[in-house]
């Protein structure tokens, strides 16, 4: 019966730190996957007519350059032209860990 709840333990450890580890969310459309995000850090840089396709956030994890990675990665995957990363923010509490925020956008034909 202890080995058991050893076991359980160790599996709802590993359970925790996988869903921890979850560091790249996306809600929004999904089109045909994209080869190429242009980057911008303010909605007034984006010199083409565009519409917010969805909401990319990214756990900086060493870096905000690896959040930036991750957000440029998803932004291709869900077909997206380009990023428009909104900043860092925090997920609050007494553990509180930094992602950084994008919105996916897609140019106008």
């Amino acid at each position: 019966m202890k080995n058991l709840k050893m076991q359980f333990a160790a599996g709802l450890f590993a359970v925790v730190l996988l869903a921890s580890c979850a560091t790249t969310s996306y809600i929004g459309d999904t089109l045909t996957p994209s080869e190429k995000i242009d980057v911008y850090y303010a909605a007034r840089d984006v010199k083409r007519e565009y519409k917010v396709i969805g909401h990319i956030s990214a756990a900086t994890g060493t870096s905000e350059n690896d959040a930036k990675a991750k957000i440029v990665e998803k932004a291709k995957a869900v077909g997206a032209d380009g990023v428009i990363i909104l900043g860092l923010d925090f997920t609050g509490g007494k553990d509180s860990t930094p992602f950084e925020k994008a919105d996916a956008i897609k140019y106008n034909n």
